[in-house]
C-alpha cells in the first residue's frame, strides 16, 4: 500500500487544485515545463492521454531523488475538439483575446468533444496508470455582442476552448452528456478509479463518500 499522505499534482491548473481541494485530497502541486507540440500530430485520444503522461513524468523529474518512491504523481491533459467529416479539428488554450473570440465564434452552436487524459505514476511500485475520459458538450448558438460580453470576463484565459462551464461559460452550455469534471480537467470517476488500481490509501472520510 502506498503510504504517502499527498498526491503530487503535476499541474499549473486551477481547475484541477479546486477539484482535489474540494474532493478533501491532501496533494502538493508543482508544475512541469513541457512541449505539448510535440503531440499535436496525434488524435485528441491518444494526444491527451500522451500528454498526461509526458506532464507526469517530467513531474517526477521535479521531486527529490529520495522522495521518489515514496510519490504518487498525477498528470492530466485537456483538449476540445469538433468532428469534421473526416477528422478532428483540435480547439486547445487560446493565447490571446483575439483567439479567444475567433475559438468561440467556431464552437457556438456546435456540438463540442472534450477529452480528458489523466495518468498517475506510483513511484514506490514503478507502476503508470492511464485513464480516458470524453464528454460531448452542446453549446448554444452565441451573438457576437454575447461572445464580446464573455470576453470581458476573462474566463477565456488558459482554459480548453476558451470556456469554463463553472463559470459565466455555463450559461452558454444546453446539455453535458459525460462527466463535467472531466470538462472541468480531472475527471473525478477515472480519477477515483487509478487512485485504487494503485492502491493509494485515501483519508479515512473520504472511504465511504467516494
Amino acid at each position: 500500500m502506498c503510504g504517502m499522505e499527498k498526491l503530487i499534482l503535476a499541474s499549473s491548473s486551477p481547475r484541477r487544485k479546486e477539484i482535489l481541494l474540494m474532493l478533501g485530497l491532501p496533494f502538493i502541486s508543482i508544475h512541469p515545463d513541457i512541449d505539448e507540440s510535440v503531440c499535436d500530430h496525434l488524435a485528441p485520444i491518444e494526444r491527451v492521454l500522451a500528454l498526461a503522461e509526458l506532464k507526469t513524468r517530467a513531474g517526477l523529474v521535479l521531486v527529490d531523488h529520495g522522495e521518489r518512491k515514496q510519490s504518487v504523481i498525477l498528470g492530466a491533459d485537456t483538449l476540445v475538439a469538433l468532428k469534421l467529416r473526416k477528422s478532428w479539428k483540435v480547439i486547445g488554450k487560446p493565447s490571446s483575446r483575439d483567439e479567444a473570440g475567433t475559438m468561440l465564434g467556431m464552437i457556438q452552436g456546435r456540438l463540442q468533444h472534450v477529452f480528458t487524459g489523466i495518468c498517475l505514476l506510483d513511484g514506490e511500485k514503478g507502476l503508470v496508470k492511464t485513464a480516458l475520459c470524453h464528454s460531448t458538450v452542446q453549446f448554444a448558438p452565441m451573438s457576437p455582442h454575447e461572445i464580446e460580453a464573455y470576453l470581458e470576463r476573462e474566463e477565456w484565459e488558459g482554459a480548453a476552448g476558451a470556456y469554463r462551464i463553472q463559470g459565466w461559460g455555463s450559461a452558454y452550455i444546453e446539455r453535458i452528456d459525460g462527466s463535467p469534471s472531466g470538462v472541468m480537467g480531472l475527471p473525478i470517476h477515472e480519477l477515483y478509479g487509478i487512485l485504487k488500481e494503485v492502491d493509494f490509501v485515501l483519508p479515512r472520510p473520504l472511504i465511504n463518500v467516494l
